[in-house]
């Protein structure tokens, strides 16, 4: 997951939940351009910290968690 590898470095987040670095590894592998692979990694990074903030799973997140971002 070298790929990953750099984003987690940018966004440490990321590397605090593996199935971010597994997501953002689908779609590098899927050939999508590292544009838009850093974008993804971005809004993912900022709704993961959105969800250590308030305490709650990221998958367990409802629009009020969201709203707050």
């Amino acid at each position: 997951m070298s790929g990953t590898t750099a984003l987690t470095e940018k966004w440490p987040v990321l590397g605090r939940h593996e199935q971010a670095a597994v997501w953002l590894q689908i779609w590098t592998d899927l050939g999508r351009a590292p544009r838009t692979i850093d974008a993804y990694a971005r809004g993912l990074a900022e709704y993961l910290v959105m969800c250590e903030r308030e305490n709650v799973e990221p998958v367990t997140a409802k629009r009020a968690h969201i709203a707050v971002l």
